[in-house]
């Protein structure tokens, strides 16, 4: 029976513009170690990495940064790390050593400031995990049993026959019917953890809005069954990597179990004082690992009687020119070398711009290239570059706006400018909080394309100094000041290039000065000219190998 379980409330308040959240817990889910990073972990944790950024500039200077958690980490048990070790040559610590600082290095060259970074391998989270498992097994919800079933070595999980299928109608080859993983039946003694006691409460759960995008909620419920029973140890002749079941040196505790404790790990659990962070905001996952979250992850804390998570952030996948990546067709993209052709701030941008969370994305060299020279580049650089050159601003000061001017010459284009930057910070935040940053940068550059529009129209190259040229100066300037504010939590290196060049400190970058003459600014002296904030981006052959393509890139 489910002891004293009561279903959680629903936390789905809204966050008004004006509104400041003093609190955030943002988690990714811990990465295995088998491999490297791939433009996938990337994207992942460059959704909670902006998403992060964004509470504390929502926060401001109220932000008490010990209530403001990002966390992600590493998986580094399991029988792939196993086999993977030995076929190295290496101890499995060696291994996972090895694997886990190409990801620490991935993430800080992407500009990632998680808070936290947990390995499965610590003993901080061995303590977690031992201390979770005891937790279940005193409440009666795990117990010892004969387990058989389809196995797939390559998920560290087991599947029901409704999930299995032959390879093809002449093999006796099992497989994964949606990865075409192989499988195989395996019989043996496991501890058991009954899902199906916790069906009614993960349906209630699910149905209360807890997962976005929405389309990914029909696919949870199809996952959840009323009969299922999940071993969650493993036969530690078979699995020797991993966490031993406390008091059964026979037992490896299921690496699934063991790796979504992290979270749990990252606010100190078992300690008194999870309370101040827990439960997450917001939990995002890969759609692949969706059963894992939605399922066994709030059933394991129901019965440890701890508060489920907010909110679990879906994403779909990457394609690389329409296709799954996929070693053996050789369409891998590493992170590293796209970064060296189209910066690590520009592929910041395309992954959060390009990224539909709901619908797999498609990544090509060319539309890359197109994205970040047209937007990063051409819409926003080059209205920077030319608004601020000494021929228009020989003063090089913040230009000063007259009110007749926008009534009368203006009157046409210029307030409907105006209006459109006094909203752009409440309509983009009204995205951002959702996680949908591709809609919120939608919505910047079509008031960035406005203001250059406004510029073709009344042309200031061509004018004398006077309020007129001042006036569209200040309009341009204020564009320049909001949309940067605005892309600090996507491309902050780049957004603060942009910032100082118009003379703004860094303590006036909050989201309440986000709007038009949110600052006193008039005579203010500009920063200092550094150049283009971003080179134009040159591929010079579309054929040419990716490796090859670094040294394309070069300043237009």
């Amino acid at each position: 029976m489910i002891k004293q379980f009561l279903t959680p409330k629903l936390y789905h308040q809204k966050i008004l513009f004006k509104q400041i959240r003093l609190k955030s817990f943002i988690t990714t889910p811990i990465f295995y170690v088998n491999g490297n990073p791939h433009i996938g972990h990337i994207y992942t944790t460059l959704l909670a990495d902006a998403s992060h950024r964004w509470a504390l500039l929502k926060a401001g200077n109220k932000a008490n940064p010990s209530n403001f958690a990002f966390v992600t980490g590493v998986d580094e048990h399991g029988i792939k790390v196993q086999s993977a070790a030995l076929a190295a040559g290496l101890q499995p610590q060696e291994h996972v050593d090895q694997n886990t600082a190409k990801f620490r290095d991935a993430f800080k060259k992407f500009g990632i400031k998680n808070t936290d970074f947990v390995r499965t391998s610590e003993d901080r989270h061995k303590k977690a995990v031992t201390h979770f498992w005891n937790t279940l097994n005193s409440k009666g919800y795990i117990k010892k049993s004969n387990y058989e079933g389809w196995y797939s070595a390559i998920d560290e999980c087991f599947y029901s026959e409704k999930d299995v299928e032959k390879l093809d109608s002449s093999s006796n080859k099992m497989v994964t019917k949606e990865a075409k993983n192989p499988v195989e039946w395996i019989k043996e003694d496991n501890y058991m953890f009954d899902i199906g006691e916790f069906y009614e409460p993960l349906k209630e759960w699910l149905n209360s809005g807890v997962i976005s995008p929405d389309n990914f909620l029909p696919v949870a419920l199809s996952a959840l069954r009323s009969d299922e029973k999940l071993s969650v140890s493993r036969d530690s002749k078979r699995v020797k990597w991993g966490i031993r079941v406390p008091g059964d040196e026979s037992q490896t505790i299921y690496v699934w179990l063991d790796a979504l404790v992290n979270y749990l790990t990252a606010v100190g659990y078992p300690g008194t004082n999870i309370t101040n962070l827990w439960p997450p905001n917001v939990q995002i996952l890969g759609k692949d690992i969706l059963k894992f979250h939605a399922i066994y992850w709030p059933a394991f804390l129901m019965a440890a009687e701890l508060p489920l998570p907010q909110k679990l952030f879906v994403h779909s996948h990457w394609l690389v020119d329409g296709r799954k990546m996929s070693k053996s067709y050789g369409n891998v993209l590493d992170p590293n070398d796209l970064s060296e052709l189209l910066t690590t701030e520009g592929l910041r941008y395309f992954l959060l711009r390009q990224g539909t969370p709901q619908d797999d994305s498609n990544i090509t060299i060319p539309k890359a290239i197109d994205l970040i020279n047209s937007e990063l580049v051409n819409a926003l650089g080059n209205l920077l570059s030319r608004c601020t050159v000494e021929k228009l601003n020989p003063n090089q000061v913040y230009p000063t706006f007259y009110d007749e001017v926008l009534k009368s010459t203006l009157k046409e284009n210029g307030q409907q400018l105006v209006d459109g930057l006094n909203s752009l910070a409440e309509n983009v935040t009204k995205c951002y909080d959702n996680l949908y940053f591709y809609r919120g940068l939608e919505l910047i550059f079509e008031q960035i394309r406005s203001t250059n529009a406004l510029l073709e129209i009344h042309r200031p190259w061509s004018m004398k100094d006077g309020p007129e040229l001042s006036t569209i100066l200040f309009i341009s300037y204020e564009t320049i000041r909001i949309a940067n504010i605005l892309l600090q939590p996507i491309v902050p290196e780049y957004a603060n290039k942009s910032l100082s060049r118009v003379g703004i400190g860094d303590k006036e970058r909050s989201l309440e000065t986000a709007i038009f003459g949110g600052l006193q600014l008039d005579g203010r002296k500009l920063g200092k000219n550094c150049g283009n904030v971003m080179a134009r981006i040159v591929q010079i052959k579309e054929t040419t190998p990716l490796k090859k393509k670094k040294k394309s890139a070069k300043a237009a």
